[in-house]
C-alpha cells in the first residue's frame, strides 16, 4: 500500500506541499541559515537581496555571505520554491546560470513539494544543494496497513522540516533531515 505522505510518482517528495504563507516559508529558510552561523568568521544572510550580473539584476530569496581561512569570501544564493509540483530541470538550470552571471560560489533550492529526478541530477552534476521543505509530520512514518498516520505526542516533532537531498552519480537518493535541533547537513554542505 502506498504511503499517502509520499507522491506516487517520485516517493522521495511529499504528495502535498506544506501549508504557509510565502513569507513564513522564506523567514523559516532563513532562520535555519542563520542557526548554522559559527563564530569568529563572518556571517550574514540576507533576506530579498539583489545582485547584478552581466545578464542584469537578479532578486534572491537569500543571499549567504561569509568567510572562510581567515578572510575568504564565499556567497551562496538561496532560492526558495513554492509549487503544487515537483521542481524542473529548467529551475535548477536558470539558478545555475543565475551563479555563473553573478559569479557567486554556491546555490541552494529549498523546495515545498520536491524535486525530479532530472533536477536532482542537475543539481548534483553542478553542486546545488536541494532541500524539501516540509511539515513536520512528514517525517513521522508507521509500517502497519489500517494505522494512523498521525504522529504521536511524545514524537515531539518540528512545525516545519527540511529533507536535504543528495542523488548520487550512482543514481541513488540519501537525504537528512534539517531543523533547529538538526542543522548539520546545511552546515555540512556550506563547508564542502
Amino acid at each position: 500500500m502506498p504511503n499517502p505522505k509520499r507522491n506516487p510518482q517520485s516517493p522521495w517528495n511529499p504528495a502535498y506541499s506544506a501549508s504557509l504563507t510565502p513569507d513564513e516559508y522564506e523567514r523559516q529558510v532563513i532562520a535555519w541559515l542563520r542557526s548554522i552561523a559559527r563564530p569568529p568568521e563572518d556571517f550574514e544572510v540576507t533576506h530579498l537581496k539583489h545582485l547584478r550580473g552581466t545578464g542584469g539584476d537578479y532578486e534572491f530569496d537569500a543571499v549567504v555571505d561569509f568567510s572562510i581561512l581567515q578572510g575568504a569570501q564565499v556567497c551562496v544564493l538561496v532560492e526558495c520554491k513554492r509549487y503544487s509540483q515537483p521542481v524542473e530541470r529548467e529551475k535548477m538550470l536558470s539558478l545555475w546560470a543565475k551563479l555563473q552571471d553573478v559569479k557567486a560560489h554556491k546555490a541552494i533550492m529549498f523546495a515545498t513539494c520536491g524535486f525530479q529526478s532530472g533536477a536532482l541530477e542537475f543539481a548534483a552534476s553542478h553542486g546545488i544543494a536541494t532541500v524539501t521543505f516540509v511539515e513536520g509530520s512528514f517525517l513521522y512514518e508507521t509500517k502497519g496497513v489500517g494505522i494512523d498516520t498521525a504522529p504521536p505526542p511524545w514524537a515531539r516533532l518540528p512545525r516545519y522540516a527540511g529533507i536535504f537531498i543528495c542523488r548520487t552519480q550512482e543514481g541513488t537518493i540519501h537525504s537528512g533531515v534539517v531543523d533547529w535541533e538538526h542543522p548539520e547537513p546545511l552546515f555540512d554542505w556550506l563547508q564542502s
